[in-house]
């Protein structure tokens, strides 16, 4: 199992690409990414990090729900 890192921007949901084996490294990966945007006057995007099991095709369903898990 991966971990994906997804960004949440105005409501819609973008895939950064990004994959890490644990779930803590992802989420220090995003965090550390909002500080750097931070530093140079950026508000960071909202984001969450969701299991994927390798080779499992992956799909979202958007709700009108405000939390910032978007599953």
């Amino acid at each position: 199992m991966e971990f994906l890192l997804l960004w949440v921007l105005s409501g819609n949901i973008m895939d950064s690409g990004l994959r890490y084996k644990e779930a803590g490294e992802c989420y220090a990966t995003a965090q550390n990414l909002g500080k750097e945007l931070r530093y140079v006057g950026l508000s960071p995007p909202q984001f969450t990090c969701i299991p994927v099991k390798k080779g499992a095709e992956l799909r979202f369903y958007r709700g009108q729900s405000e939390s910032r898990f978007p599953f």
